[in-house]
């Protein structure tokens, strides 16, 4: 993971005016209570290492007894996300009964509660499990997917997520995360898969089965990303960001990359069993888009009323 530099203000109160002032002034933003980085690479950061620096400075400033946890432990982990991260970090306070909130931070209250802990670069960490469970109980349903799926993919068991879900049955969304737990799966391997499974579950399609291998007299002929066996039809998640991104296509040039999937396409197509494909992208299986509308057109058993991606 990429680290913003930091740089601390120093404690004498005379000097860290000036310094603040030269600091912000200066090509700097603040990232935690006299902690600055470099403003032109954190407006160039990706926000996964923005919210790296963030809880690298807020921390540095913290006391000892503070886990990071929830969307900030997500980060420590390398977890997958979509989307924005809080501008706050978020923390585990097992000294606290309420709630805080402050500039850089947000205290989540745990008193009298275990939290299971893990230390990265020698911060207290919530492990993989209880940050599952804290995703799950607080974000919506497509970022709490994907992090489930990603923690089933990295080894924990779905037993363990419901163990450690019961620890928290006082809480609200108690149900909600359940039923999640039980919908996600490992064996998706990217966010929109993740995604696309939950809209195909929340449309009430017949579960999938994921990863597929077609072979014909023992020949590979394609691995696809969700097969719908009663009705044929071959559902896969495009990640667009492969005929753009280098590292993602290699050597080959975003031509060569059309033409490989549309061979492949093909020759999935040509296959007896497979009946329709449909391809989904993120547009699509974001609430609102046209996912349902693909399932249909593709041969899935999607209510005629149900035409576009629900809410989460």
């Amino acid at each position: 993971m990429d680290r913003l530099p930091l740089f601390f203000i120093p404690a004498d109160e005379s000097a860290a005016r000036g310094a603040r002032r030269r600091r912000v002034d200066g090509g700097h933003v603040r990232v935690g209570y006299g902690v600055t980085t470099s403003a032109a690479a954190f407006r160039d950061a990706s926000e996964v290492t923005r919210h790296r620096a963030r809880i690298d400075a807020v921390v540095s400033r913290s006391k000892s007894s503070l886990i990071v946890s929830h969307e900030s432990a997500v980060v420590m982990h390398g977890l997958p996300w979509f989307g924005p991260l809080p501008e706050r970090v978020l923390f585990t306070d097992p000294g606290r009964d309420r709630a805080q909130r402050l500039r850089f931070s947000d205290k989540v209250p745990a008193r009298g509660r275990h939290v299971s802990t893990v230390a990265i670069d020698g911060i207290e960490t919530t492990d993989l499990v209880e940050t599952a469970v804290d995703v799950a109980l607080r974000a919506d349903r497509g970022h709490a997917i994907v992090v489930l799926d990603a923690v089933l993919r990295r080894g924990a068991s779905r037993e363990l997520l419901l163990v450690g879900l019961s620890r928290r049955s006082h809480r609200r969304g108690v149900a909600r995360a359940r039923r999640l737990i039980e919908i996600a799966d490992g064996s998706n391997e990217s966010p929109g898969e993740s995604l696309t499974h939950l809209v195909a579950h929340d449309v009430g399609l017949p579960a999938p089965v994921l990863q597929h291998e077609f072979r014909v007299v023992g020949r590979f002929v394609a691995r696809v990303d969700f097969w719908f066996p009663e009705q044929g039809v071959v559902i896969e998640f495009d990640e667009l960001a492969k005929y753009r991104d280098r590292t993602l296509r290699g050597t080959r040039t975003p031509e060569d990359v059309v033409v490989d999937e549309k061979l492949r396409e093909d020759a999935v197509r040509s296959l007896p069993e497979v009946r329709g494909l449909g391809r989904v992208t993120w547009r699509d299986v974001l609430p609102g888009g046209a996912a349902p509308t693909v399932f249909a057109h593709a041969g899935l058993p999607v209510s005629r009323a149900v035409r576009t991606t629900p809410p989460w």
